[in-house]
């Protein structure tokens, strides 16, 4: 398991708020959850918020500063 620096993924998210840290992770890795469902040959046992901090890291997630609301 890769942790990740709170101070580095609040500049990567645009907040220093832990709450909204979490939640646009969280968001981002429902969404892509409920698209791989639609997909008949997307795994089924994808870890989708590892998938979603490795592309923060890698700068190719929407989650980031630009992306700065948290849907409810």
């Amino acid at each position: 398991m890769k942790f990740y620096d709170l101070e580095w993924l609040a500049q990567k998210c645009g907040t220093d708020n832990k709450y909204e840290i979490t939640a646009k992770i969280a968001a981002e890795a429902r969404r892509e959850s409920e698209e791989a469902s639609f997909e008949k040959s997307a795994p089924t046992n994808e870890r989708y918020i590892s998938n979603v901090l490795h592309e923060i890291e890698e700068g190719t997630s929407p989650v980031n500063a630009a992306n700065a609301g948290v849907e409810a």
